[in-house]
């Protein structure tokens, strides 16, 4: 009993002990026994070392070929409609969004000139036509008369000088008539011109649509000279709409018409929307860029694809920009593995290889070994892998701990063939 009640005392004699320390002392004995408590327990539970390796499994799913590319949507067709004659707009008809029939009057002109005009080729023509029938008349009257003389000439009761004077007013007669004619052509077409040019201080719709931009204002002057001055477009049907999507050269190859693409737009970002490609135009527009930091320029191509969109709810509006995926290819139940794993190389690889690879791990204490492969789709996170020695349920190398092995190659894509690891 004395034995225990001694084992009780120590702990206590301890607490005084420690009571009568000053808080410095307390504080650095604590930090002692901590520190104490600290290695036995390391000692007693090592912490576990962290795998060599980060692997993922081969597995298989399926795996599209996505081309993306955005642009604006627009009406499929739009026209500029312009004045073709000079003067003041008296009137405007129309405004934006309005809708119009083909013929519908959406402008005016001021005509006075122009009626002017007019009216003075009118009365040009009628002072033609009436130069035209004295003229016809002078004509018959010498025609008349040639034809007598020339029968009394011919029984000699005339001379032949008599005769002469009558063929030659024959032929004056007949110039004067051809001339007549001449003015009478020419009076008419002026007429024609001043009645097209009065037609055309009404600005009309040339088809069914609707108004896009109106550029001109009433009482604005117009001059019509070397170019049309533009006053308003008009599309000819919003119901029908289109995407004109600038795509690279390297994707460009994939793309065909009559696939489907289906696009988002900000205005709508919770929706998917769905198109045709209608056209891969041959056309192409090349920029090209060069660092600030470096000599070094880069070139790049693209294309235009004309994509046909159904508008018939009227949500979309000309302008609006839409982000496009187009699926160029898709493929089901094919062997699949991260991209990581094509662009990984151990950190004690030195070597280079001529063809694209994946290095397995077979089991956690093996050392990795080097697969070649052919890769098909290549994909936002996964690539598909054609031929190689994997199979369904491997485990590629996608990273190494603890090291800088993991080189990345063209941003998030697997490298090309020439870039081998």
């Amino acid at each position: 009993m004395k034995k225990i009640a001694g084992i009780f005392k120590f702990p206590a004699a301890c607490w005084k002990w420690f009571k009568r320390l000053g808080l410095f002392k307390k504080i650095l004995l604590l930090a002692v026994l901590a520190g104490a408590l600290w290695y036995g327990w390391t000692l007693v539970f090592p912490a576990k070392q962290p795998p060599r390796f980060q692997t993922a499994r081969v597995k298989k799913g399926d795996i599209a070929d996505i081309v993306e590319a955005s642009g604006p949507l627009a009406p499929i067709t739009t026209t500029q409609v312009g004045a073709l004659v000079s003067g003041e707009i008296l009137k405007i008809y129309v405004d934006y969004n309005t809708p119009v029939k083909k013929g519908d009057l959406m402008a005016l002109i001021d005509p006075t000139q122009i009626q002017a005009d007019y009216d003075q080729a009118e009365a040009s023509l009628s002072s033609a036509k009436e130069s035209l029938e004295s003229a016809k008349m002078a004509y018959n009257l010498a025609t008349l008369n040639r034809d007598r003389y020339r029968d009394l000439f011919a029984k000699d009761y005339v001379s032949k000088s008599s005769l002469e004077e009558y063929e030659l007013a024959y032929v004056n007669a007949k110039s004067s008539l051809n001339s007549a004619e001449s003015s009478v052509i020419q009076a008419q077409a002026r007429l024609d011109s001043a009645k097209k040019d009065l037609d055309n201080t009404r600005i009309v719709a040339p088809y069914d649509g609707i108004v896009l931009t109106k550029i001109v204002s009433e009482g604005q002057s117009l001059t019509s000279g070397y170019s049309t001055p533009e006053m308003f477009t008009l599309a000819q049907d919003l119901t029908k709409m289109q995407i004109e999507a600038k795509v690279s050269e390297a994707d460009v190859v994939k793309i065909k018409e009559g696939q489907t693409a289906e696009f988002t737009l900000d205005g709508y970002p919770d929706q998917k929307f769905e198109g045709t490609v209608r056209q891969v135009r041959t056309n192409y527009s090349s920029s090209s860029s060069s660092s600030s930091s470096s000599s070094s320029s880069s070139s790049s191509t693209t294309y235009t694809v004309v994509i046909d969109v159904d508008n018939t709810s009227g949500k979309f509006m000309p302008g609006m920009t839409a982000t496009i995926t187009i699926k160029a290819q898709d493929k089901k139940d094919v062997l699949l593995v991260p991209n990581e794993a094509l662009r990984f190389a151990p950190s004690s690889n030195e070597q280079k290889y001529e063809t694209t690879g994946l290095w397995v791990l077979d089991n956690p204490e093996a050392e990795p070994r080097r697969v070649g492969v052919r890769v098909g789709i290549i994909g936002t996170t996964q690539t598909e892998i054609t031929e190689g020695e994997v199979k369904e349920g491997d485990r590629v190398i996608v990273r190494e701990s603890g090291s800088a092995a993991l080189t990345m190659v063209n941003g998030n894509r697997p490298p090309r063939p020439g870039r081998r690891r």
